[in-house]
This record gives structure tokens, C-alpha cells and sequence, in this order.
């Protein structure tokens, strides 16, 4: 009878949103060792551990309401042949999946709807100047972001989107620095695509900034009384 040994891990990271896959071996858990995987962002994503016996806690970072989710399984439901979903116990929402690499791609492929179907569930679809050029604007920054292409000069990767209806306003969390996209015409998403990756100037902001208030401080000092 053949053991299945090695399966995938997907997860979508709750800090920068990118969906990462990771190789789930069961030799990983010799001698009782835990196991754990983080996004390229370096935030944790999921932490597995053996009990004794056949059996293993799970551990995941729930991209839905961002809590840690623990749920105890069996050997054979994590190294099996099946697909095994893992959900929100708050919202009952799909949040990863573990199981043979090509079943996972095709869940992972029938889990992501396009940002133009929510969109128009959610009755978008009059609200903005150009739908399918914001739509097309929208799935082009998520994909950037999902390969680490969106950032701010900070060296922060948490960017918040905040949508209009011709442009997108992206913000960082951090330094708050803004830069706005615009999306009424075809040329807006053509310009985007060109850049290849955005990056918010919040680095040169605060550096001079600093460098005002350093030069501020050296001048008070200088003057008399």
C-alpha cells in the first residue's frame, strides 16, 4: 500500500494578502519536531505539532478575522489523497486548503473570484467612471502585491487601498504616505503595467522631514539666549 509522505499547504497571509504555498512532509515531524511556515512578509502563517499517537494540532493565522484557528487531525487527514478545506469557524469561510498539489491549485483556482464578480454582487458596478478599467486596475495591483511588488519607501508592506470612483488612493500604513491611480481611461491601467511595481515615497518624505527638524533644532541651538 503506498503512504502519501508530502502534501501542500495553501494560505493566504492576513498582512499582505499574498496566497503562499508551502510543502507539508511528514518526515518533518521526526523526533516530535513542530512545524511551522511564515509569508515571504514574514508574518506566521500556520504551526503544526505532533500529539502522540497519529495525530496533529493545527494552527493557522485565519485571514478572515484575523485570529489563530486550532483544530486537532488525523495523519491520514493530512497527508491523504483528498482535499482538506480549512475554514473560519467565525465566518464558516474557506480559508486554505491541504492536500496533493494539483487538487489544491484547483480549489485554490475555483476559491478566487474575479474582483469584477464580487463587485457587481455587491452592486458596484453603477458606482464607478470605467468598471472594467478599474476592475483590470484592481486585479493588477492585487497580483503585484502577491509577488511583492507593492511597498512604500518606509520599508512598510502593509498598503491600504481606499477605492473612488475614477481612482485608486493606496496609503501605507505606516508613515502614511499616499499615492493616487487613476482609473478612467485604458491609458491609466497601460501606465501601471509599465511601472511593473508601485512604490509609495514615504522614505523621502520622512528623511526630509527629519532633515528639516535636525537643521530646525541646530538653529535654536545656535541662536542667542
Amino acid at each position: 500500500m503506498l503512504i502519501p509522505t508530502l502534501n501542500v499547504v495553501a494560505l493566504r497571509c492576513p498582512s499582505c494578502g499574498r496566497l503562499e504555498f508551502r510543502g507539508l512532509s511528514l518526515f518533518s515531524f521526526a523526533g516530535g519536531r513542530s512545524w511551522q511556515a511564515e509569508c515571504s512578509c514574514g508574518a506566521n502563517l500556520v504551526v503544526i505539532s505532533r500529539k502522540k499517537g497519529r495525530h496533529f494540532y493545527l494552527q493557522y493565522h485565519c485571514g478572515m478575522c484575523e485570529c489563530f484557528h486550532v483544530s486537532l487531525y488525523s495523519r491520514q487527514e493530512l497527508w491523504s489523497r483528498k482535499l482538506l478545506t480549512l475554514t473560519c469557524p467565525e465566518t464558516e469561510l474557506e480559508v486554505g486548503f491541504i492536500g496533493p498539489r494539483e487538487k489544491v491549485q484547483r480549489a485554490v483556482q475555483r476559491h478566487d473570484r474575479t474582483l469584477a464578480e464580487v463587485a457587481e454582487d455587491l452592486g458596484f458596478g453603477d458606482y464607478f467612471e470605467e468598471p472594467e478599467v478599474m476592475y483590470d486596475l484592481l486585479t493588477l495591483i492585487y497580483s503585484l502585491a502577491r509577488e511583492g511588488h507593492v511597498s512604500c519607501d518606509c520599508g512598510n508592506e502593509d498598503i491600504e487601498i481606499e477605492i473612488f470612483p475614477g481612482h485608486l488612493q493606496l496609503r501605507c500604513q505606516a508613515c502614511r504616505a499616499e499615492k493616487t491611480l487613476a482609473a478612467a481611461t485604458s491609458r491609466d491601467l497601460e501606465a501601471v503595467e509599465a511601472l511593473g511595481e508601485i512604490r509609495l515615497p514615504g522614505h523621502l518624505v520622512q528623511k526630509n522631514e527629519t532633515t528639516a527638524r535636525q537643521r530646525y533644532r541646530r538653529r535654536r541651538r545656535k541662536s542667542p539666549g
